[in-house]
């Protein structure tokens, strides 16, 4: 239908191949199938130009709203895409930078709209449809565009009552304690004490919980010590609900700004990205 409209269009089938970009010959050979599953001609043919018969002029006048029906649900589409930015984001960076920012961002761009998603999980654009990912790992994510954000370390934290409690002075005294564990980053531990020269101390005792935003409010709490990542621990720290147990900290990653090699043509997202780049930008 796509070859005939635009050879009714255009008059000639050669002129409708290079639009579609295709030979004169497919395009022929198409209007002569459809030709034959309708029954009837549709063209009057001449050395260089074709015309439409009675036929052709009856299909001509359907398949032309349709197209342009098509067109205008394409544009609509299009348009509610340009607008709207799919994220997806790890919980510690959304709930302790993004989230609070929000407001400049959609204060300065009320053209688009955001639909966050928060995972323990970093985002795979093979299987999800997203545009836009915030992602954690200690090395460049491949298969994607990925723009490193910041440098993250990991601190020993617990609240004022439990530092109070267990004075510690090593990393080894740390076996005196509850040690909570992330379980989507079990390495977390075993690092940070390969870091500070100390093995993990075999009888300690432990919980674990999924995501670092939850060890974080379990050791607010007085559960027991957390590996909390800096610099997300400045408000915590303000509001006097946790203390830094040891000055050893461990850099475990970086967070990173991702989306795939194709999208970097859309607008929402390079205005998204410039905007997270100059609040990053921002003295603390």
């Amino acid at each position: 239908m796509q070859a005939f409209d635009v050879a009714v269009r255009l008059g000639s089938f050669k002129e409708a191949a290079g639009v579609l970009n295709v030979s004169a010959s497919a395009i022929s050979h198409r209007i002569r199938n459809l030709e034959i599953h309708l029954g009837a001609a549709l063209f009057h043919r001449a050395h260089r130009a074709v015309r439409p018969t009675h036929a052709g002029e009856k299909l001509a006048a359907a398949t032309g709203r349709a197209f342009a029906l098509l067109a205008q649900a394409e544009s609509a589409v299009e348009a509610a895409g340009q607008r709207r930015l799919r994220l997806k984001v790890l919980p510690q960076f959304a709930s302790a930078w993004l989230i609070p920012r929000l407001s400049s961002f959609l204060t300065r761009h009320s053209e688009l709209d955001l639909a966050i998603e928060t995972s323990n999980r970093n985002v795979d654009f093979d299987a999800e449809t997203f545009d836009v990912g915030i992602s954690f790992g200690p090395d460049k994510p491949e298969g994607v565009v990925a723009h490193r954000l910041m440098e993250v370390r990991t601190v020993p934290v617990g609240a004022p009552a439990l530092a109070r409690r267990l004075k510690l002075r090593t990393a080894a005294d740390l076996g005196r304690g509850v040690l909570i564990h992330v379980t989507t980053f079990p390495a977390a531990w075993p690092l940070w004490f390969k870091h500070a020269g100390e093995p993990v101390p075999p009888a300690t005792r432990a919980i674990s919980v999924d995501s670092f935003v939850a060890a974080l409010q379990a050791a607010e709490r007085g559960a027991g010590v957390a590996l909390a990542l800096e610099p997300f621990i400045g408000e915590s720290e303000r509001r006097g609900a946790i203390r830094r147990l040891l000055p050893v900290g461990h850099v475990t990653g970086s967070y990173w700004l991702v989306h795939p090699p194709g999208a970097q043509r859309s607008r929402a997202l390079q205005t998204f990205k410039k905007w997270l780049l100059a609040e990053l930008a921002k003295p603390n």
